[in-house]
């Protein structure tokens, strides 16, 4: 499912199994990318709001791992 989270996303690691299965998704739920988006976007929020409140690290399970541009890698403070 993650492969089919970042073809709805956009990105470009995926195959055309997931592209299929992407597309099939989107006939049944036409919304279904904005919805996606609106998730991403939402993750993005929360994981910058834990990183602010001090929390040093947040799982990204079922966040879409594969997606180029985690939110959490985005979001975690450098370290030394």
């Amino acid at each position: 499912m993650d492969r089919v989270y970042d073809y709805m996303l956009g990105g470009t690691h995926n195959f055309a199994a997931d592209q299929a299965v992407g597309r099939m998704i989107t006939a049944v739920e036409p919304n279904a990318r904005a919805i996606g988006r609106a998730n991403r976007a939402f993750l993005g929020r929360a994981v910058r709001f834990l990183v602010g409140a001090g929390f040093g690290y947040v799982s990204s399970i079922l966040a879409g791992k594969l997606v180029a541009k985690a939110p959490a890698a985005e979001s975690a403070p450098a370290t030394a």
